[in-house]
């Protein structure tokens, strides 16, 4: 018997009478949000009867309970697919696949290290999935996020993301591992899910990023794959280019294959620069047989991103001021990136009270960044000092964890054991090379240096995070906990060739708790509280005055909160009120953006609401709303009192393989602070960005047979809108009105 993947684990109430075999499999996915493909529906014993399903179970269980007594069994769970072979055949005879794909992720492992249901997962895990961004027609990192409540980007280097007043410095993770710092955000074309733990924890990251933890779920080769291409074209001379298709190497032997690739370009970036472009492949290999789960993802990815439109706040008239002297079409910044990940999970021990799981991981990626930028330092008006720089970086990064996993049922009280180890290694060098100069107009963009450039400084780095966590995680009727103690470990060298600057070093080793407790008021509510603590340590860049790095900042959370299922679990809404408190956070100095400060005792509170599912089985709604509440003066800078957002998507039946899709959404973000200070009367302010953020988007698709036209239209009115701002001085313009139609063909042989 094949291995079940643990990651189908949101649980439904299944109440089918008895009947055929194929019927009672048929309402046991439609319950679960699923279809049925049959390879071959004469199949013998389909017909047969069945006894009745009903309780609380997994897709995977009901069915389990439905092929009792059968040649079929399920051979594989997860990747929103079950597979059912039959004993003695090559190939499966059953797929359990979600319709069009999942429009929601009803379970994590980022706060608990194992798939957990998000209803009783003691934080908040938002995410979007694939099928959410498809109906969008996106690709970048930066639009994926739009669906995410509360969350906030600016684009790099490096790319920052906050939440709840933090953020977290261009670190994000794959499954898990953490990516290269100088990799840049990712296509997400190849990734099955989006998803991000809000709070400091650090049971998962070791040294943890303020701002919540970015995670991408990478697509896997299973078997089933959606065997589509697609050709798309939009405004600004933009065209595009996809392909997504899979299969058996080898069915005996549960070999797969999969291959996702896309290809962009544009004649200029709306509201920025010249030729954005983006070039990615990832192929994929999948493993599941004799109690073995193995993936290999091979990816590579090249983007280049044009900086936007520059703006500056006037305080003094509360507008902001287009500085289109200052901006060059031809800065931008560009990164390339080639990965290896390797997943290896295996079942060592699986009986009815006791399991015992060996899981693996491993990474590497090797990646290149490079820019050219223009930057006024004392607010772009009249005679003021211009920064001209150019960069170039490379860093090799190596992720690795290893665990193993134990469960043990007695009686009523279910623990789920881990004992892990993780590690991630990086070492980068780094070419600079900058120059000055005053007034208008601005001097033009320097070439990207190398190490026989002219001036050029020469900086490196080596880092080492690692730890050992100790974890459980209690089931006890309506009560689950989760118990969590990390040892983290961060060791970083930089050296530099300035003889005027001497190698730093830092090191740092803490004890890191995570916990919390969830309890079921009823079978569709919970309530939960969680506490997270985490460490961020310095980054290079940011430096005081005196050239020294930050110290590490710290980073505790407080979580209380409701989750509830509704809709006979096809909708999931979680709210709660949050506080988080940090030391020593790195603040800029609007003065000069290469200068940090720390800011002591800095405090937020607030309140978030998050909605994700069916409202019926054709209307999908995605949406949010997050209120922050500073404590502090400086808790302000970056983070809007009020965020919100929605993403509602209608489907309609035509007949004959025919619908219509209806898509409209919208984002708001109310006028975030930023730090001024008066260097003539030496006065600090925190005044607010004069715009709020605010754009209606539109989507309207239609599917016949193989094929699906989807035009989408962002921002709608055009509206002028800022990115949340990281700098005083330096106020990107985000994207204006954009218009994409995208044909997708549905090969022959697609499940």
């Amino acid at each position: 018997m094949q291995q079940v993947d643990a990651q189908t684990v949101t649980r439904y109430e299944f109440d089918v009478p008895r009947g055929p075999r194929d019927e009672v499999v048929r309402e046991i996915a439609r319950i679960g949000g699923s279809i049925v493909s049959l390879s071959h529906p004469d199949a013998p014993g389909l017909s047969e009867a069945t006894g009745r399903i009903k309780g609380n179970f997994t897709l995977a269980e009901a069915l389990e309970k439905a092929l009792a007594g059968s040649e079929w069994y399920v051979a594989a769970a997860g990747n929103d697919q079950v597979r059912i072979a039959r004993t003695g055949e090559n190939s499966s005879d059953i797929i359990v696949t979600a319709f069009r794909g999942k429009l929601r992720k009803e379970d994590s492992s980022l706060l608990t290290r194992s798939d957990t249901p998000l209803k009783q997962t003691p934080g908040t895990v938002v995410s979007v999935s694939q099928a959410v961004l498809a109906s969008q027609n996106v690709t970048s990192l930066e639009e994926a996020l739009r669906n995410l409540p509360g969350i906030s980007f600016t684009p790099g280097p490096p790319f920052l993301l906050s939440s709840r007043a933090g953020v977290t410095n261009g670190t994000s993770f794959t499954n898990g591992l953490r990516n290269a710092s100088r990799a840049g955000p990712s296509p997400v074309v190849d990734a099955a899910a989006i998803e991000v733990l809000k709070g400091p924890s650090s049971v998962l990251s070791g040294t943890a990023v303020a701002g919540g933890l970015l995670n991408i779920v990478p697509k896997l080769a299973t078997g089933v794959s959606p065997d589509e291409i697609s050709i798309g074209g939009g405004t600004y001379g933009y065209v595009r280019g996809s392909a997504d298709v899979g299969g058996a190497i080898s069915e005996e032997d549960r070999l797969y294959w999969r291959f996702v690739g896309l290809s962009e370009f544009a004649r200029q970036k709306n509201q920025g620069g010249d030729e954005p472009s983006t070039k990615s492949g990832t192929f994929l290999l999948g493993y599941r047989n004799d109690g073995w789960k193995i993936d290999s993802i091979t990816q590579y990815y090249n983007t280049r991103s044009p900086f936007s439109r520059r703006y500056v706040n006037d305080t003094s008239q509360d507008r902001i001021i287009d500085v289109d002297d200052y901006f060059s079409r031809d800065t931008y910044y560009q990164n390339e990136s080639i990965a290896q990940q390797l997943q290896l999970e295996r079942n060592l021990v699986a009986g009815n009270n006791f399991e015992l799981r060996m899981r693996a991981r491993g990474r590497y990626q090797r990646a290149n960044e490079s820019f050219t930028n223009i930057n006024c330092l004392f607010g772009c008006i009249g005679d003021v000092p211009v920064l001209v720089t150019a960069y170039r970086g490379k860093s090799d990064q190596y992720s690795g964890s290893a665990d193993f996993y134990a469960k043990l049922v007695t009686g009523r009280l279910e623990q789920q054991l881990i004992v892990a180890f993780d590690y991630a290694g990086a070492k980068g060098t780094n070419f600079d090379v900058s120059d000055f100069g005053f007034g208008l107009p601005a001097p033009s963009p320097l070439a990207i240096p190398t190490a026989s450039t002219p001036g050029v400084l020469l900086s490196q780095s080596r880092r080492r995070d690692y730890g050992v966590v100790v974890q459980d995680q209690i089931n006890w009727g309506r009560f689950h906990a989760l118990l969590s103690l990390r040892q983290t470990w961060f060791h970083e060298r930089l050296t530099n060739d300035d003889p005027l600057l001497v190698p730093v070093e830092t090191n740092v080793s803490k004890l890191l708790p995570t916990g919390g407790v969830v309890f079921d008021a009823t079978k569709w509510a919970s309530i939960y509280y969680s506490y997270q603590k985490g460490i961020t340590p310095p980054q290079q860049f940011a430096r005081q005055a005196n050239g020294d790095l930050l110290p590490p900042a710290i980073t505790t959370g407080h979580e209380v909160g409701a989750k509830f299922e509704l809709f006979n679990s096809r909708m999931s809404i979680t709210a709660n009120y949050f506080r988080s408190t940090t030391s020593n956070q790195p603040l800029p100095n609007p003065a000069n953006p290469l200068i940090f400060i720390p800011v002591e005792g800095r405090q937020v509170d607030g309140f978030e609401l998050a909605q994700v599912g069916r409202i019926t089985p054709t209307l999908f709604l995605q949406s949010g709303f997050v209120y922050t509440r500073p404590k502090t003066e400086v808790s302000r800078i970056g983070q809007p009192k009020y965020v919100a957002n929605a993403w509602l998507l209608k489907t309609v039946g035509l007949g004959d393989k025919r619908s219509l899709d209806l898509g409209f959404g919208a984002n708001y973000q109310s006028k975030a602070g930023i730090l001024f200070d008066d260097f003539i009367t030496g006065a600090r302010s925190y005044p607010r960005v004069a715009v709020d953020y605010l754009r209606f988007d539109a989507a309207i698709g239609i599917t016949s047979g193989p094929l699906k036209l989807n035009l989408t239209v962002d921002n709608i009115f055009d509206r002028l809108n800022l990115y949340n701002p990281s700098v005083a001085d330096s106020l990107a313009r985000a994207p204006g009105r954009d218009v994409r139609l995208v044909l997708t063909l549905a090969l022959p042989g697609a499940r």
